[in-house]
């Protein structure tokens, strides 16, 4: 099937599933909710409570109990069960830091390695995603344990949430503390992974009054240990008079080496001051902590025989503490309810990242060394760090009357971001192996230059940071046109400054010290419109324009090593012939549109929600990677189009059955080539002047360029509920879900050979499936299971990478590896099975 005629279809069948919903309920009567049909989730995304179905926006909620159910512990679970949601670990590629926890997400297909997140993270009010700096950004996510739900908003979320949410929203909500009632949550399981280690999990939660009706209180801990699968090993070095010759394994290092670690802790308060006011202050703790990498060398691994293997001459751990504290406050103020929200992220992530086969293949392309391979001793390393201090301070003002014909919703947002991203390289044998190929003596050199490299100090970046300071207002008005319809109109209009310095150098960098700093101002503004129809309680229909943004920022540079690339892209050289990046990158901006309906039927045991859109997106921040240094910046680079839909169905045939199915198909394409220097795009080619003569270079990405997603995501459920007679009525359950992805159809910009820097030797996203089952007894708020995740044991590859792309010319595919064969890649945990115990009361 053609892409246009696969387009075609996914808009043909969602329309269609939209008007047949249309005309299913014109004839079905208006229904209560009863007992038997499918539960009503109460959400907050439009910043006030009400029930999802009466909600116009694409919105996905999970609650603590769907999470438990469906075996949800982290976001990579979250995200695979989300229509219209691509999560990716992608530590090891050109954006990543050879870190584990390094990740990319992203809604609808608006996705960027690069800038500001395209996808906003928030625990409660406070967003808490990170800007990509560097290669050590690294986004940071809550442990699934005792939320009160996740939401998920798809499209641009800009007039309530800010800059943060241009694609989207993934909220994570927390419990309040219960001024009348106790309750209490506990969880705990045991698993074991194929070839891997166990896992293990305990946790508690508590709350209720302490004095009732007046002041509550909230508690909370957990610990996860989740066991690794892959080990890291010793290999035979390959011959070094034949640069491509291959490693053989040669015995293990450290057995299932890249198992990680969970803590978490959260205290609120709830004082109930009188009826009129509430303050709710509350702190909460996290810390990852990740032993190794989950990639593997392909050339020592055979995953389908569950084989994992690793060859790094050092391990690549990742430690991520972080608090945020937050006070809320509640004013009933008669015909409006005043909230303020004051909190503070204090976050300092650090990570060592093993760059001895990195350094390697960088200076064996150049002829600097014979093999990329290291010999033993070697040991070449990075400490990186992602420290963050944010504070935020909102007020929202809005109306209490939700029958009213106009009601409102307003407020003033503030936000101080302070991000530091430093970066070290220490590779104390790299200089004397590069002089004993080269032949140099020179004891004032180091890597060739005339810079000393103490205790192999080869790089310094202790600065590499960006403040941002955003002052907001905005607001949403929704006005009855008629009792069944509704005009949505809404406004942000922000202030944006955005301050970035860097301070590097050193002997790879080829400086001694180089400096930067820019600031940018922006003054956005985000629109969002909305019309909706409601003839009953279980019919809604909704069109949408909404605007989203994100603001610019500033590069950090490039060594001498780059300037191959950095001439390729017609970047013009600046003070002694060294060329550079570009200071600062722009802001930028799409528009959505969506339409879509959300429908009850058959007294509430059918529901569907549906919906398509089209998204404009301009101006994209991208990540520009240079492979021959494995360097990288950021350029606002052409434009792109995403196109889809989504379906979420949920049926209830009888009590006891349960039935899901969620669809999502995202067609995300750039229109047209784009350069990231100086240069035009004239028809053919990049062209312009520089240095006084015309040249012309390939462009950065080309027309018809895909982002890195998967088109389609299809989700199937079941779950089955029945008394069982011999366990004096306790409540047996048998649940299944299937999950399905397509494989990337379209190029990446680093993998079209029409553009100036590509690598066709990567292969794209490929087809994943996963099929999970659990069965268990439910009986006085207990809740046991045995579960298998992952049951048929898939192995794709869903992420591949190597450090340099050292035989690919413009306008022809990628040659056999010159000098770079070593292959990295990471797929899902083998099939894992364990026993679940949850209590609630």
């Amino acid at each position: 099937m053609s892409p246009i005629a696969a387009r075609l279809v996914v808009a043909g069948g969602l329309a269609g599933l939209i008007v047949a919903n249309a005309a299913v309920s014109q004839t079905a009567p208006p229904p209560a909710a009863t007992t038997t049909g499918i539960e009503e989730i109460i959400v907050t995304a439009q910043r006030r409570e009400e029930r999802l179905q009466d909600v116009p926006i694409s919105v996905t909620a999970f609650s603590q109990e769907k999470i438990d159910s469906q075996g949800l512990k982290n976001i990579d679970d979250l995200t695979r069960l989300t229509p219209g949601v691509n999560f990716q670990r992608n530590g090891m590629g050109s954006t990543g830091n050879y870190n584990d926890e390094t990740s990319d997400i992203n809604i609808r297909g608006i996705d960027s390695s690069a800038g500001s997140s395209t996808t906003g993270i928030y625990i409660d009010d406070t967003p808490v995603q990170t800007r990509h700096i560097g290669f050590g950004s690294v986004n940071v996510f809550p442990a699934l344990f005792d939320l009160e739900r996740v939401e998920t908003l798809r499209g641009p979320q800009g007039t309530l949430f800010g800059a943060g949410a241009e694609g989207g929203a993934l909220r994570f909500i927390t419990p309040s503390p219960g001024l009348t009632d106790y309750s209490g949550y506990v969880r705990a399981e045991v698993a074991d992974t194929a070839y891997g280690a166990p896992s293990y999990e305990a946790g508690a939660a508590a709350g209720g009054p302490i004095i009732d009706g007046v002041l509550g209180f909230r508690v909370s801990a957990s610990f996860r240990r989740d066991g690794g699968w892959v080990d890291r090993v010793d290999y035979t070095r390959p011959d070094p008079s034949d640069p491509l010759s291959l490693p053989v394994y040669a015995g293990t290092t450290e057995t299932n080496a890249n198992w990680q670690q969970t803590v978490t802790a959260r205290a609120a308060l709830k004082w109930q001051v009188n009826d009129k006011i509430a303050v709710e202050p509350s702190l909460y703790y996290q810390s990852l902590y990740i032993n190794d990498t989950a990639a593997y060398w392909q050339v020592l691994s055979d995953p389908g025989a569950g084989v994992y293997r690793n060859g790094n001459a050092l391990r690549n751990p990742s430690d991520d503490p972080f608090y945020l504290s937050a006070l809320k406050v509640q004013a009933d103020l008669g015909s409006a309810a005043l909230t303020s929200n004051t909190s503070y992220l204090s976050r300092d992530q650090h990570s060592t990242s093993d760059y001895t086969q990195y350094n390697r293949a960088t200076y064996a392309y150049y002829g600097y060394l014979p093999n990329i391979y290291p010999v033993p001793g070697d040991g070449g390393y990075s400490p990186f760090a992602d420290q963050q201090h944010d504070f935020f301070q909102e007020f929202r003002l809005a109306s209490t009357d939700a029958t009213a014909r106009l009601t409102w919703n307003t407020g003033i947002f503030f936000g101080h971001t302070d991000e530091n991203v430093p970066e070290y390289e220490y590779d104390p044998t790299l200089d004397s192996e590069v002089r004993a190929t080269i032949g140099s003596a020179a004891d004032s050199t180091c890597l060739g230059y005339a810079i000393s490299c103490p205790n192999g100090l080869i790089y310094y970046g202790g600065i590499d940071r960006n403040i941002e300071q955003q002052l907001a207002v905005f607001g949403e008005i929704y006005f009855k046109i008629v009792d069944a319809l509704k005009l949505t109109v809404g406004l942000r209009a922000a202030t944006d400054r955005v301050t970035g310095s860097t301070q590097e150098g050193g002997a790879s960098f080829g400086l001694v010290s180089y400096g930067t700093s820019a600031t940018t101002t922006e003054k956005p503004v985000t629109p969002r419109f909305g019309l909706s129809y409601q003839p009953e309680r279980d019919e809604l229909y909704y069109v949408t324009a909404a605007k989203g943004y994100r603001s610019g920022g500033v590069n950090e540079g490039v060594g001498t090593l780059c300037n191959a690339n950095l001439q390729a892209l017609g970047l013009p050289p600046g003070p002694g012939g060294i060329y550079q990046v570009p200071t600062a990158y722009n802001s930028d901006s799409l528009w959505s549109y969506e339409i879509g309906a959300k429908n009850s039927f058959l007294d509430h045991r059918l529901q569907v929600n549906s919906s398509l859109y089209i998204i404009n997106w301009k101006n994209i921040q991208q990540n520009v990677y240079l492979p021959v240094c494995g360097e990288e910046f950021t350029a606002n680079l052409g434009a792109v189009r995403s196109q889809g839909g989504d379906v979420e169905v949920t049926f209830k045939p009888v009590q006891s059955l349960t039935l899901g199915l969620t669809a999502s198909y995202t067609d995300a394409k750039f229109t047209g080539a784009s350069c990231a220097g100086v240069l035009r795009f004239n028809g053919a080619a990049c062209a312009g002047v520089v240095g006084g003569q015309q040249v012309s270079f390939a462009p950065t990405v080309s027309a018809g360029d895909q982002l890195p997603i998967s088109p389609w995501s299809v989700m199937l459920s079941g779950e089955y509920v029945t008394p069982l007679a011999w366990t004096n009525g306790k409540l047996g359950y048998f649940r299944a879900d299937y999950q399905r992805t397509s494989a990337q159809t379209g190029l990446l910009p680093s993998q079209d050979d029409r553009n100036a820097l590509f690598d066709t030797t990567l292969p794209g996203l490929p087809l994943t499936k996963n099929l999970q089952l659990r069965a268990g007894l439910r009986f006085d708020g207990f809740d046991l299971s045995l579960f298998a995740n992952n049951v048929t044991n898939e192995h794709p590859a869903e992420f591949v990478s190597r450090d340099i792309n050292d035989n690919c010319t413009t306008g022809a595919p990628c040659g056999p590896p010159v000098t770079d064969n070593l292959y990295f890649a990471r797929g899902e945990r083998p099939r894992t099975v364990g026993i679940t115990a949850t209590y609630r009361y």
